[in-house]
């Protein structure tokens, strides 16, 4: 039982970075195209994405009265203008974590975690961009659990390096070290929609992609040979398939599906998802999915199941309150299951900065123990140049 009460915890020190934030759904994009280079989400943003986080998501409330939106919007581009601008994107990362562990108790204990300090780099190419060579390298702590399967214990490390081209503007083509195609890319990596499916900060791949769109559908296939940072026999081969439909205005429904294997386990997982948006800058995210993990030495098989449900509501811009609820259960055959809940709060105060505060409640059930609960406050920093 052990392992179910420590484990938001434990992974809570390796919660990374997500760029990709799905409930911006709520303000008319519901493709994550028009934001970043990476048709999926996350990574480096295009600068049509970098003009909407500095004048449609980030506060208002701090710039001159005199500045209008353009003005505002032409700052929101890299800190250093280059010779080649025109071909070169470059940006900056920093996010810190204070963790609060075990509130309210005697064992209580606040931390301070430096989770990113990287640089991304793109490279521009062919007429509306259609070719880009994108790349992210600086400090990327690796999880306990990535160590385990043995991946290179590297703290200064690429988290992402690929290719990317447009045959047109419905179809696109991926080569190289990226995020699966998978599930809804919350920022929370310690999701259980995340760590059960094996979709962490950690997970990349190296393999190719096909990205498509096609009247009200956007859908992506996957396939992949592992990381080959990691020695051989850790490498999980295998493919995903993730497909939406876009219903009514800026409504997603849609699903996901994943296979892979190394020399030790088989895994496949299979999710339902939706992404509904409220108002202007409220949305819901859904997810309800399964994993199956079977060994290959017959010994270890399980089949688990996890649930997200998380609302964001905006009463001013730049500011969201967050709701957060999960379900994990990692055996269907066994008794114990956990319930995490929590509110939260996103602010962009300005253009380039986002700070948050979630409050996090884990309770473990378990028929042959009493119900346990745990207590987490996080405040995080994020700052992109």
């Amino acid at each position: 039982m052990k392992k179910y009460i420590w484990l938001p915890l434990l992974m809570m020190f390796f919660s990374q970075f997500a760029q990709a934030y799905p409930q911006f759904i709520a303000h008319g994009y519901p493709s994550c195209t028009n934001c970043h280079f990476n048709p999926m989400g996350n990574g480096p943003l295009t600068d049509y994405g970098r003009s909407v986080g500095a004048d449609g998501i980030s506060s208002g409330a701090f710039y001159p009265k005199s500045w209008n939106e353009e003005k505002v919007a032409s700052l929101s581009g890299f800190l250093f203008r280059t010779p080649v601008q025109d071909h070169v994107r470059a940006q900056l990362n920093y996010r810190g974590l204070q963790m609060v562990s075990a509130l309210g108790t005697s064992t209580q204990k606040s931390t301070w975690i430096n989770m990113q300090a990287s640089g991304q780099l793109v490279l521009k190419f062919l007429k509306d961009d259609r070719l880009t060579v994108v790349g992210e390298f600086g400090y990327n702590p690796p999880s306990s659990q990535a160590k385990s399967v043995g991946q290179q214990n590297k703290y200064v490390r690429s988290r992402e390096h690929y290719v990317g081209y447009r045959i047109s503007p419905e179809i696109g083509v991926y080569a190289g070290f990226m995020d699966k195609a998978y599930g809804l890319r919350v920022s929370e990596h310690i999701a259980f929609s995340r760590f059960m499916p094996e979709v962490t900060q950690n997970d990349q791949t190296h393999g190719v992609m096909v990205h498509g769109l096609w009247n009200g559908w956007e859908g992506a296939v996957h396939g992949f040979v592992g990381s080959l940072y990691q020695e051989k026999e850790f490498r999980q081969k295998g493919g995903s398939l993730q497909v939406e439909r876009q219903l009514w205005n800026d409504h997603r429904v849609g699903g996901s599906f994943m296979y892979s294997k190394n020399d030790y386990v088989k895994l496949a997982s299979y999710a339902l998802h939706s992404r509904l948006s409220f108002n202007d800058g409220s949305a819901l995210l859904f997810e309800l999915g399964q994993t199956e993990k079977n060994s290959l030495g017959n010994k270890g098989d399980s089949v688990g199941r996890y649930g997200l449900l998380q609302t964001y509501s905006r009463p001013i811009r730049g500011l969201y309150f967050i709701g957060n609820i999960e379900y994990q259960k990692t055996d269907l055959s066994s008794s114990s299951s956990v319930v995490r809940w929590g509110p939260g709060i996103q602010y962009f105060p300005i253009q380039k900065l986002e700070l948050r505060a979630d409050l996090y409640n884990s309770r473990v059930f378990n028929s042959n123990a009493s119900t346990i609960d745990r207590w987490m406050l996080l405040l995080q920093t994020h700052l992109w140049l």
